[in-house]
């Protein structure tokens, strides 16, 4: 009796084990394709970026097109609850290393800032991702130069 209660026990965690791995939630994609376009890859992301209060707002992206030579830059908001709607603030920039452009898009967004897209085939990029809370407080980050070929 004790053998078939043993064994009714271990068949019943291992259904409840099966079942909490089958809720566990998946992956999310990578949304660089849908948001820089289809010939993009992710070179640099995603980072994590936080507010000034430590409450996670997005991911930083730099996205590569080898046959236009752009590289493109965005900040993906997601399931971050720093929405634009709320009173946040966000922005993204990219710069190419040669000196070249700087381009920004920031304002009050729900899913994300950008893209912004620079020209910069042979040489370093980097994006800086900033948000702002509904007090004004500002938070960024800077990835370094990234996607140096």
């Amino acid at each position: 009796m004790k053998r078939k209660s043993l064994i009714s026990s271990i068949v019943m965690a291992g259904a409840i084990l099966a079942g909490s791995v089958a809720l566990a939630p998946a992956a999310s994609a990578d949304p660089t394709a849908s948001i820089c376009g289809s010939n993009y890859h992710t070179v640099y992301g995603p980072k994590w970026e936080y507010s000034y209060y430590n409450v996670y707002a997005g991911d930083v992206y730099i996205a590569y097109n080898a046959s236009n030579g752009y590289n493109c830059a965005y900040f993906y908001i997601g399931d971050s609850t720093t929405k634009g709607s709320l009173g946040w603030q966000h922005a993204i920039q990219i710069k190419s290393a040669n000196g070249g452009s700087s381009v920004v898009n920031a304002g009050r967004f729900n899913s994300f800032a950008g893209p912004v897209y620079v020209y910069s085939p042979s040489d370093c990029v980097k994006a800086v991702g900033y948000v702002t809370d509904p007090k004004g407080n500002d938070r960024w980050y800077d990835t370094g130069w990234k996607a140096c070929t």
